[in-house]
């Protein structure tokens, strides 16, 4: 009897739980995309990133596109 009170009550409640869980993780993960967009350096397609210009600064070769 107990079994069934217990499979009712979470049966109710399952979907407000998991709706609660849905949107902690959404607070949680939205830091790390702000910080994701912070960091990323806009640039136009076909020029060199902020990124490209270190590197080659560095004498790393820029991959050729296959």
């Amino acid at each position: 009897m107990k079994d069934e009170h217990f499979m009712r009550a979470w049966n109710e409640g399952h979907d407000h739980f998991s709706a609660d869980i849905t949107r902690g993780l959404k607070w949680l993960g939205a830091p790390f995309r702000r910080l994701g967009e912070w960091i990323a350096v806009p640039s136009a397609p076909g020029e060199d990133s902020a990124f490209t210009r270190v590197a080659a600064r560095c004498g790393v070769a820029r991959r050729r596109a296959r």
